[in-house]
């Protein structure tokens, strides 16, 4: 099946010709049903008006009549839910139909995508980036742990001038409590503070 320049026509043209087609075939019907509920009330009234003259054999015959609308009527109701169905199994295979073009396309892409890939360069680049990626954490951790020893080294040298001070500040208070509890140590202290400014007196009489 071609079109006007005789070309073939695509699966998803096609179904969308022939959902077309459903489409208008049961608006058709739909307006058929309407006609025909139209003459069914028509119907009714007629019987019931020449049922009430007593006219008997009219009342039969469009009885009759209104049999076979309603049959009619029931035809085509069934006709329309079929070729609705039908519409929705169209929808489906072009759901379908489009599905497949894309599983087509996809995987056309991945095979051209495949074939661009040289898995040897691959490994090798994933191999060299792992060896470099080593090298470079086990840097990091020898600079961390150099690190971490200037910091110690630091802080033992804190605590030990702490406590070398601590001792001299004790020993200093001590031994001017030994000097000062001594028998003529007050003496001696006290002309040795003497002697100490009689000398810082000269040094400044040179000076001048």
């Amino acid at each position: 099946m071609g079109n006007v320049f005789g070309e073939k026509k695509t699966p998803k043209e096609i179904v969308r010709e022939q959902k077309r087609m459903v489409r208008r075939s049961v608006r058709q019907l739909e307006r058929e049903i309407a006609t025909l509920k139209r003459e069914e009330k028509k119907l009714i009234a007629n019987i019931k008006k020449d049922a009430k003259k007593n006219q008997m054999s009219s009342v039969r015959i469009m009885a009759k009549d209104l049999v076979r609308i309603r049959k009619q009527q029931t035809k085509f109701l069934n006709l329309t839910a079929q070729l609705r169905a039908i519409g929705l199994q169209m929808t489906t295979v072009q759901s379908i139909n489009t599905m497949s073009e894309s599983i087509k396309k996809v995987s056309q892409a991945m095979t051209k995508l495949n074939k661009q890939i040289n898995l040897p360069e691959l490994q090798k680049a994933i191999a060299n980036f792992m060896k470099e990626n080593e090298k470079m954490e086990m840097k990091q951790e020898v600079m961390e742990d150099a690190m971490e020893d200037v910091f110690d080294d630091l802080e033992d040298e804190e605590q030990t001038d702490k406590i070398v001070n601590q001792v001299l500040d004790e020993l200093q208070i001590s031994l001017d409590s030994q000097l000062v509890d001594a028998p003529g140590s007050k003496q001696k202290v006290e002309q040795k503070v003497e002697n100490k400014e009689e000398k810082e007196l000269e040094a400044r009489m040179g000076n001048l």
